[in-house]
């Protein structure tokens, strides 16, 4: 399909909004022992908004030690808040901060030789959680943390351009920047750099002992689990482990305490619980991968009885991603950029638009969608790679393979035998099959390979495919990001880097370390386009389909909109209403 229709049907797809009203139905009661030991004017008392997500989070951290394995971008608004949030447009606002710095005033210096200074002024009187003063110090130690080589982040973005944070009074940060860093008006505000602060009272004295006693008392203390303590709109409460989290909300929220008093997050990947709870009345939302990319029974039965609402936009990006680690990859031949590209011609997007997406899927040919911030970057000068069984052959035919008379591509060593492996799910097992099976009509041999969830959450395990993985990943400024060498995971930097591929290529990285130190737009614009091209000569990855993230809701709930996708479907959360 060319690109004009892939934009319609992605600016279609983004603003289609199912609207449908609510029938009656019951609220999801508390543990009878909880509500015992509440007084009556407890918000744990209050009827829960009742959520689900997919997976149980790791940690609420907005930027955890450990890295996910799906995406839980709800679950890290609702504990946290940030310098600064992004409204459904992606504009930047304040939200510990007092205001945003401005270029070349007296908080935001740019010097001759390109450092920088900038200087943020927090809200008067913020808390932590648990009642203590977050002050400027609880910046200075998160860059203290998250700077710390040990500990696997200090490669990842914003930390490599700060070379200093000071704290000159409580209410006061200032950063000096080893290089322009656009989004320092912000604190890099952006998922994949934000800069959190961390509890010094609670964190420092464990962290201080990391040289003497190694790392495990740091990344194992409670702090990170259900002992959480953050600065957002809601707090623990109580944490089932495998079940739910508990979640009232925190009166000293920086933005004003929320209108809803308390929220169950509950997990499950099977979507048919999820489902039936919505229909029951049980639960009130579901978002964060809890839902099919299109959940007919849900859709249909609610367009009957007018009981909620479903909208849809990309969010992130699903690919088909190659293992470029040479130790690991197998067979070999996945290393060579022929055969991967072969692949990707055999690779049949409208296939699995029709068997998972109802026809609605949102094509990609790149980690950029035309609609996001850089979509301007996209251009016909980046080469793509659609369904061409001929291009195939003769890409195959190059690199050393050609068909045998049982129709697959043999070498040297015998028929060509890929794997591709994905995380269990029924949406996402299907997928992998009409894939596999495409494939397999083009003379590839797949065997199919599906990951349980939990695994999903182990960095090492994600990065050990042998030869390809369907999975996902942010789309745009964050997949680029994500896809530079410094991001590859390893066992020495606990398996966090989101480039789980092992894919590294010095031109891309220069372009990236371009873009993250360029201020003028335009020029910014111009090393994107110039990265995609980079990303599609070498071809790391297929880009299949930019996920149009289904986020469910009861028509009680007021407050959850469609927003850009930079930004987060509940960036306004503490400002939602539920009868």
């Amino acid at each position: 399909m060319g690109r004009a229709r892939h934009a319609s049907i992605r600016w279609a797809l983004g603003a289609t909004v199912l609207a449908l009203s609510l029938s009656g139905c019951g609220p999801s009661p508390a543990p009878a022992d909880q509500e015992a030991a509440l007084a009556p004017s407890s918000p744990t008392q209050a009827r829960p908004l009742v959520v689900f997500v997919r997976t149980e989070p790791s940690s609420p951290a907005a930027r955890p030690l450990v890295q996910a394995g799906a995406s839980l971008r709800f679950v890290m608004r609702v504990f946290n808040a940030l310098p600064a949030l992004l409204d459904a447009q992606g504009m930047p606002h304040p939200e510990l901060l007092a205001s945003l710095p401005l270029l070349n005033s007296d908080d935001w210096q740019i010097f001759p030789d390109g450092s920088m200074l900038t200087t943020y002024a927090l809200r008067p009187s913020l808390t932590w959680q648990d009642g203590h003063g977050l002050t400027a110090d609880d910046f200075v130690f998160a860059w203290r943390v998250y700077s710390t080589p040990v500990l696997g982040l200090a490669g990842q973005p914003p930390w490599p351009a700060i070379s200093d944070v000071a704290a000159p009074d409580p209410r006061h940060i200032v950063v000096h920047w080893k290089l322009p860093f656009p989004d320092a008006d912000t604190l890099a505000t952006k998922s994949s750099s934000a800069f959190p602060p961390l509890p010094r009272h609670i964190l420092e004295t464990v962290f201080d002992q990391i040289s003497t006693s190694g790392r495990d008392a740091f990344d194992n203390h409670p702090y990170w689990g259900a002992q959480y303590v953050g600065a957002g709109p809601y707090r623990v409460q109580r944490w089932e482990t495998g079940t739910f989290i508990d979640a009232v909300r925190f009166d000293q929220y920086a933005l004003g305490a929320a209108k809803i008093p308390r929220i169950e997050l509950r997990f499950s990947a099977d979507q048919n619980v999820v489902i039936a709870s919505l229909l029951a009345g049980a639960a009130h939302v579901a978002t964060d991968s809890s839902i099919s990319k299109a959940p007919e029974a849900l859709t249909q039965q609610w367009g009957q009885s007018r009981a909620g609402a479903v909208f849809q936009a990309p969010s992130s990006l699903r690919y088909m991603g190659f293992q470029l680690r040479a130790e690991v990859a197998n067979p070999r031949a996945i290393l060579d950029a022929r055969v991967r590209k072969a692949v990707a011609h055999a690779v049949d997007k409208a296939a699995v638009n029709e068997a998972i997406y109802a026809g609605l899927g949102v094509y990609a040919d790149t980690p950029v969608w035309e609609g996001s911030a850089w979509g301007e970057a996209l251009d016909s000068s980046i080469p793509t790679y659609p369904l061409d069984p001929r291009a195939t052959e003769s890409l195959m035919n190059q690199a050393g393979f050609t068909k045998g008379s049982d129709g697959f591509y043999r070498g040297q060593d015998g028929r060509l035998s890929l794997e591709v492996a994905t995380t269990e799910g029924a949406d996402n097992v299907r997928e992998m099959l009409v894939y596999a099976d495409r494939l397999a009509a083009a003379g590839l041999s797949v065997e199919q390979r599906a990951l349980p969830a939990a695994q999903a959450q182990n960095g090492q395990v994600r990065s050990s495919f042998p030869s390809m993985q369907i999975t996902g990943i942010g789309m745009g400024e964050q997949a680029l990001n994500g896809l530079a060498s410094s991001q590859i995971s390893t066992a020495d930097n606990k398996w966090t880097g989101g480039n789980v591929n092992g894919w590294s290529s010095a031109a891309f990285d220069a372009l990236l370390d371009g873009f993250n130190t360029t201020l003028n737009r335009s020029e910014r614009v111009l090393l994107v386009r110039h990265m995609l091209r980079v990303f599609a000569d070498e071809l790391p990855m297929v880009a299949l389909f930019f996920n149009a993230q289904p986020f469910a809701y009861v028509k009680e709930l007021r407050g959850p909109a469609p927003t850009a996708p930079e930004s987060n479907l509940a960036w306004n959360i503490h400002e939602w209403e539920f009868e």
